[in-house]
């Protein structure tokens, strides 16, 4: 008698690779109004010298929106004249899609943002200038302005991408 095969567990780089998806897909089931509110505390730290230099005048009146596929999550980024802002609808001027990981690894300087995007394995649709003056800044982001939890995370985590 033959007994039945036993599916072996995933692997620790298996379970890892995956983890960061696991972890942010509460998000997309998180109401708006929070995640707007983090978001956009996290954005207003991160960048409050751009902001005070204008340097995302470009973006007003205007809409970009991000789009995480595989979590999923979508938000559209705007500019008032003060401050950047998060909306949960919007119409898009244009868009920058992908996979989480990409963004992680973007975020984290573990990947070069050209890249990504001339592997498509991120993309940018419709006014594309307006997705590229968005990279630009993306591009110098100090990391030490990230508050120091979400720095210490998004280094964890991108170690486990890498």
């Amino acid at each position: 008698m033959r007994l039945p095969a036993i599916p072996l567990p995933p692997s620790p780089l298996q379970v890892a690779g995956k983890l960061p998806r696991l972890l942010l897909k509460p998000l997309s089931h998180t109401p708006f109004m929070m995640q707007r509110l983090v978001v956009e505390a996290v954005l207003r730290h991160v960048f409050e010298e751009a902001l005070q230099d204008g340097d995302f005048e470009f973006l007003h009146g205007k809409h970009l929106k991000v789009e995480i596929r595989d979590v999923p999550l979508v938000w559209y980024f705007g500019f008032n004249g003060r401050q950047l802002t998060v909306s949960q609808y919007a119409a898009a001027d244009a868009t920058i899609s992908g996979g989480l990981r990409e963004f992680l690894l973007l975020a984290g300087r573990q990947e070069d943002p050209d890249t990504l995007f001339f592997q498509r394995r991120l993309q940018i649709n419709g006014d594309t200038e307006l997705g590229l003056e968005v990279k630009n800044i993306l591009d110098t982001i100090d990391l030490d302005r990230l508050p120091k939890p979400i720095r210490l995370l998004l280094e964890r985590v991108t170690r486990l991408l890498v």
